[in-house]
Protein backbone atom coordinates (compact mmCIF):
# COMPACT_ATOMS: atom_id res chain seq x y z
CA UNK A 1 0.00 0.00 0.00
CA UNK A 2 1.48 3.35 -1.02
CA UNK A 3 1.27 6.66 0.84
CA UNK A 4 -1.65 7.93 -1.26
CA UNK A 5 -3.94 5.08 -0.21
CA UNK A 6 -2.71 5.01 3.40
CA UNK A 7 -3.72 8.59 4.25
CA UNK A 8 -7.40 8.29 3.11
CA UNK A 9 -7.66 4.98 4.94
CA UNK A 10 -6.46 6.59 8.15
CA UNK A 11 -8.90 9.45 7.71
CA UNK A 12 -11.77 6.99 7.18
CA UNK A 13 -10.71 5.03 10.26
CA UNK A 14 -10.65 8.20 12.36
CA UNK A 15 -14.15 9.11 11.20
CA UNK A 16 -15.44 5.64 12.12
CA UNK A 17 -13.84 5.80 15.57
CA UNK A 18 -15.34 9.23 16.16
CA UNK A 19 -18.79 8.02 15.13
CA UNK A 20 -18.57 5.05 17.50
CA UNK A 21 -17.47 7.30 20.36
CA UNK A 22 -20.30 9.73 19.64
CA UNK A 23 -22.84 6.91 19.60
CA UNK A 24 -21.46 5.63 22.89
CA UNK A 25 -21.71 9.10 24.40
CA UNK A 26 -25.34 9.42 23.30
CA UNK A 27 -26.13 6.01 24.73
CA UNK A 28 -24.50 6.95 28.03
CA UNK A 29 -26.47 10.18 28.08
CA UNK A 30 -29.71 8.25 27.52
CA UNK A 31 -28.85 5.86 30.34
CA UNK A 32 -28.12 8.81 32.64
CA UNK A 33 -31.46 10.38 31.76
CA UNK A 34 -33.26 7.12 32.48
CA UNK A 35 -31.52 6.87 35.84
CA UNK A 36 -32.55 10.43 36.69
CA UNK A 37 -36.15 9.66 35.74
CA UNK A 38 -36.12 6.71 38.13
CA UNK A 39 -34.99 8.84 41.10
CA UNK A 40 -36.78 8.98 44.43
CA UNK A 41 -39.78 11.27 44.82
CA UNK A 42 -42.34 12.24 47.48
CA UNK A 43 -45.80 13.77 47.06
CA UNK A 44 -47.27 15.03 50.35
CA UNK A 45 -50.54 17.01 50.22
CA UNK A 46 -52.20 19.29 52.77
CA UNK A 47 -54.72 17.36 54.85
CA UNK A 48 -56.55 16.89 58.14
CA UNK A 49 -55.05 14.44 60.63
CA UNK A 50 -54.44 13.74 64.29
CA UNK A 51 -53.29 10.15 64.78
CA UNK A 52 -51.88 9.57 61.29
CA UNK A 53 -51.06 11.28 58.01
CA UNK A 54 -51.21 10.08 54.42
CA UNK A 55 -48.38 10.49 51.92
CA UNK A 56 -50.00 10.69 48.48
CA UNK A 57 -47.15 8.87 46.76
CA UNK A 58 -43.51 7.96 47.31
CA UNK A 59 -41.05 6.50 44.81
CA UNK A 60 -38.20 4.42 46.27
CA UNK A 61 -35.84 3.06 43.57
CA UNK A 62 -34.15 0.75 46.06
CA UNK A 63 -36.96 0.32 48.56
CA UNK A 64 -37.08 1.88 51.99
CA UNK A 65 -39.37 4.04 54.07
CA UNK A 66 -41.07 7.40 54.18
CA UNK A 67 -40.49 9.22 57.47
CA UNK A 68 -42.46 12.18 58.83
CA UNK A 69 -40.87 15.02 60.79
CA UNK A 70 -42.28 18.08 62.53
CA UNK A 71 -41.09 21.59 61.67
CA UNK A 72 -38.39 21.35 64.35
CA UNK A 73 -36.86 18.29 62.69
CA UNK A 74 -38.16 15.80 65.24
CA UNK A 75 -39.11 12.36 63.92
CA UNK A 76 -42.78 11.68 64.71
CA UNK A 77 -43.51 8.67 62.50
CA UNK A 78 -42.48 6.41 59.64
CA UNK A 79 -44.07 3.93 57.29
CA UNK A 80 -43.58 0.20 57.27
CA UNK A 81 -40.96 -1.15 54.86
CA UNK A 82 -41.79 -0.38 51.24
CA UNK A 83 -40.30 -2.28 48.31
CA UNK A 84 -38.69 -0.58 45.33
CA UNK A 85 -41.08 1.33 43.09
CA UNK A 86 -43.88 3.82 43.57
CA UNK A 87 -46.39 3.51 46.42
CA UNK A 88 -49.58 5.54 46.71
CA UNK A 89 -51.62 6.67 49.73
CA UNK A 90 -49.08 5.51 52.28
CA UNK A 91 -50.42 5.80 55.85
CA UNK A 92 -47.92 6.93 58.47
CA UNK A 93 -48.95 6.76 62.16
CA UNK A 94 -47.63 9.69 64.20
CA UNK A 95 -46.71 9.78 67.87
CA UNK A 96 -47.65 11.69 69.86
CA UNK A 97 -50.99 12.58 68.28
CA UNK A 98 -51.08 16.01 66.68
CA UNK A 99 -52.55 18.49 69.15
CA UNK A 100 -52.43 21.50 66.80
CA UNK A 101 -52.31 22.31 63.10
CA UNK A 102 -48.77 22.49 61.77
CA UNK A 103 -46.37 21.96 58.86
CA UNK A 104 -44.90 18.45 58.59
CA UNK A 105 -42.18 17.03 56.35
CA UNK A 106 -42.34 13.66 54.56
CA UNK A 107 -38.90 12.35 53.59
CA UNK A 108 -37.85 9.30 51.54
CA UNK A 109 -35.31 7.00 53.22
CA UNK A 110 -33.27 4.21 51.67
CA UNK A 111 -33.24 0.86 53.47
CA UNK A 112 -29.98 -0.42 54.96
CA UNK A 113 -31.01 -4.03 54.35
CA UNK A 114 -32.77 -4.88 57.59
CA UNK A 115 -36.25 -3.76 56.44
CA UNK A 116 -36.62 -2.22 59.90
CA UNK A 117 -36.49 1.55 60.12
CA UNK A 118 -33.40 2.99 61.79
CA UNK A 119 -33.19 6.77 61.70
CA UNK A 120 -29.39 6.81 61.99
CA UNK A 121 -28.69 4.11 59.37
CA UNK A 122 -31.54 4.47 56.87
CA UNK A 123 -30.34 7.71 55.34
CA UNK A 124 -32.48 9.94 53.16
CA UNK A 125 -32.57 9.61 49.39
CA UNK A 126 -30.95 12.66 47.80
CA UNK A 127 -31.48 14.45 44.49
CA UNK A 128 -28.88 15.55 41.97
CA UNK A 129 -28.06 18.54 44.19
CA UNK A 130 -27.39 16.37 47.22
CA UNK A 131 -30.56 17.50 48.98
CA UNK A 132 -32.87 15.10 50.79
CA UNK A 133 -35.91 14.04 48.77
CA UNK A 134 -38.77 15.45 50.85
CA UNK A 135 -41.91 17.55 50.70
CA UNK A 136 -43.86 19.59 53.23
CA UNK A 137 -47.61 19.68 53.88
CA UNK A 138 -49.89 21.60 56.21
CA UNK A 139 -51.72 19.16 58.45
CA UNK A 140 -54.77 20.63 60.16
CA UNK A 141 -56.45 19.35 63.30
CA UNK A 142 -59.13 22.06 63.38
CA UNK A 143 -61.67 20.28 61.20
CA UNK A 144 -61.29 17.13 63.26
CA UNK A 145 -61.72 19.09 66.48
CA UNK A 146 -64.68 21.00 65.07
CA UNK A 147 -66.49 17.88 63.91
CA UNK A 148 -65.83 16.17 67.23
CA UNK A 149 -67.09 19.22 69.15
CA UNK A 150 -70.17 19.39 66.93
CA UNK A 151 -70.92 15.72 67.51
CA UNK A 152 -70.46 16.17 71.25
CA UNK A 153 -72.65 19.26 71.32
CA UNK A 154 -75.34 17.50 69.30
CA UNK A 155 -75.28 14.49 71.63
CA UNK A 156 -75.47 16.77 74.67
CA UNK A 157 -78.33 18.76 73.20
CA UNK A 158 -80.20 15.58 72.35
CA UNK A 159 -79.72 14.21 75.85
CA UNK A 160 -80.82 17.50 77.38
CA UNK A 161 -83.89 17.69 75.13
CA UNK A 162 -84.77 14.11 76.03
CA UNK A 163 -84.43 14.83 79.73
CA UNK A 164 -86.38 18.07 79.45
CA UNK A 165 -89.04 16.35 77.42
CA UNK A 166 -89.32 13.62 80.02
CA UNK A 167 -89.66 16.19 82.78
CA UNK A 168 -92.34 18.02 80.86
CA UNK A 169 -94.16 14.78 80.19
CA UNK A 170 -93.95 13.90 83.86
CA UNK A 171 -95.21 17.32 84.85
CA UNK A 172 -98.07 17.04 82.39
CA UNK A 173 -98.90 13.60 83.66
CA UNK A 174 -98.78 14.78 87.27
CA UNK A 175 -100.98 17.73 86.36
CA UNK A 176 -103.56 15.55 84.70
CA UNK A 177 -103.54 13.25 87.69
CA UNK A 178 -104.04 16.20 90.02
CA UNK A 179 -106.80 17.74 87.95
CA UNK A 180 -108.76 14.79 86.62
CA UNK A 181 -107.66 11.65 88.38
CA UNK A 182 -109.41 9.70 91.10
CA UNK A 183 -107.50 11.41 93.87
CA UNK A 184 -108.88 14.80 92.98
CA UNK A 185 -112.52 13.51 92.89
CA UNK A 186 -112.27 11.96 96.37
CA UNK A 187 -110.95 15.20 97.81
CA UNK A 188 -113.85 17.18 96.34
CA UNK A 189 -116.36 14.66 97.71
CA UNK A 190 -114.88 14.88 101.22
CA UNK A 191 -115.02 18.67 101.14
CA UNK A 192 -118.65 18.53 100.06
CA UNK A 193 -119.58 16.11 102.89
CA UNK A 194 -117.87 18.30 105.50
CA UNK A 195 -119.69 21.37 104.21
CA UNK A 196 -123.07 19.54 104.32
CA UNK A 197 -122.46 18.42 107.89
CA UNK A 198 -121.65 21.97 108.99
CA UNK A 199 -124.81 23.26 107.37
CA UNK A 200 -126.91 20.56 109.05
CA UNK A 201 -125.57 21.53 112.48
CA UNK A 202 -126.78 25.07 111.91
Amino acid sequence: MNARTTIPALVLLSVLVGAVALAGGLAAGTATAQTANASADVDFDDQVGVEEVTVSSVTLPEGGFVAVYNSSGGLIGHSEYLGNGTHENVTVPVSPDLSRSQVLVAEAHVNNGSETFNASEDTAYTNENGQAVAETAYVSTEEFTRSTATATATATATATATEDGGAETTAATDGSTETSGPGFGVAVALVALVAAALLARR
